[in-house]
């Protein structure tokens, strides 16, 4: 409207084609300021204008370079206000596949039944800060090779229940500081071979055969002192922390990796 008041008031809204619309669902895509779009006219009439498209042109390229990215399918926005941008990307090249997924910050998936998932090859995961998994029912973990875990920090873990382990093979462990253990009931180490407690030269052996007890003295009843037990840290005590923003890592790096081109 030429001889409108140039503001949002002075001229009809224009209806924007869209690749799907239906009541309260479809995909929507709302030109903006500086976009190039082709308007059309219901039955010709200068009052009914409809955007049909849009286009790009010299000032308003591409998300990637052309021909260059020429097999790339690319669904790119634009963050208002601001920089950055969420992208869904295909790229169809013959042996570089990709399906590319952005979020410039936040991502929130929600399946309201189940989630399959299958990865035929490897899976790399990184995150640059917390992690958490709640799980409202049973969870089952199967690695049909080796698994390999490491804590550079504190490890503790709660069990309301009971625990149980089984080895086919040999259990070791190799403990740089005090070992301590805190039964409220009984406390029972069966072997089925012989049973050996030793520091330095002197040794206790359990076996069938009987006790054989060696060192440089044997006291019973006289000398001697009990250890001190270890109590283990309490994940409550943890959990209490974290929300008054205690740190538990005094560093946590995090690359810095360059954008996709």
């Amino acid at each position: 409207d030429r001889y409108g008041t140039q503001n949002d008031q002075s001229s009809c809204w224009v209806r924007v084609s869209q690749g799907w619309a239906g009541g309260q669902y479809g995909m929507v895509a709302i030109p903006r300021i500086g976009h190039e779009v082709v308007v059309s006219f219901l039955e010709g009439d200068p009052d009914q204008p409809i955007v049909t498209g849009r286009t790009y042109h010299a000032t308003n390229l591409s998300p990637y370079p052309l021909p260059q990215h020429k097999t790339r399918m690319v669904l790119r926005s634009d963050t208002h206000k601001g920089d950055g941008y969420n992208e869904l990307s295909f790229e169809d090249e013959a042996g570089k596949e990709e399906v590319f997924l952005r979020a410039q910050k936040n991502m929130a998936v929600r399946v309201l039944n189940s989630k399959d998932e299958r990865v035929e090859y490897n899976r790399t995961t990184s995150i640059g800060h917390d992690d958490e998994l709640v799980i409202a029912n049973d969870r089952k973990i199967t690695v049909e090779g080796n698994q390999d875990h490491k804590t550079t920090g504190n490890r503790v873990s709660l069990t309301e229940g009971d625990v149980g382990i089984q080895v086919k093979g040999d259990l070791a462990q190799k403990i740089a500081g005090v070992f301590s253990i805190d039964s409220a009931g009984d406390l029972t180490i069966q072997s089925g071979s012989k049973l050996t407690l030793r520091v330095g030269g002197s040794f206790v052996v359990v076996h069938a055969g009987g006790v054989d007890v060696k060192g440089p003295a044997i006291n019973l009843n006289s000398g001697g002192s009990p250890g001190d037990l270890l109590i283990p840290a309490d994940p409550a005590i943890l959990k209490a922390a974290a929300a008054q923003g205690t740190m538990f890592v005094a560093h946590c790096p995090k690359e810095d990796k360059e954008e996709k081109a």
